[in-house]
């Protein structure tokens, strides 16, 4: 299970390619509703960018990352934008990787078959 708190935008891309290989998901529309879900669910992974409402996604994975319960939880923070300040933020806060929107499928998906420990293929079509 893999849990996401992203705009529409990034949501639009996301959970095709999540679809496309069978991957099952949850999305979350606040920080707080995260963080929540996180504890109770232990997901695979989290999928989360800074601007998310009621607890930024850099305050997020600080907290996710401290707590016991949910410090070994991969996360991946998307980034809208290409510097190297909010890069190292997301770091220092302890996201595992950064990802930069706009991003190509196959990058995607070389994350997700690293954190899955698995290759993926497409589902096939009817």
């Amino acid at each position: 299970m893999i849990l996401l708190s992203l705009s529409s935008a990034i949501l639009g891309k996301i959970i095709p390619i999540l679809e496309k290989y069978k991957l099952k998901y949850q999305v979350v529309e606040t920080g707080e509703e995260l963080l929540e879900r996180a504890k109770k669910q232990n997901p695979q992974l989290i999928l989360l960018e800074k601007d998310l409402p009621l607890l930024d996604g850099f305050a997020l994975t600080l907290l996710l990352k401290t707590s016991e319960k949910t410090k070994n939880i991969p996360i991946i923070a998307l980034c809208k934008c290409n510097f190297p300040e909010e890069h190292q933020k997301a770091i220092e806060c302890g996201a595992d990787v950064l990802l930069t929107y706009p991003f190509a499928e196959d990058e995607l998906v070389e994350l997700l078959s690293k954190f899955f420990k698995k290759k993926f293929k497409p589902k096939e079509v009817d």
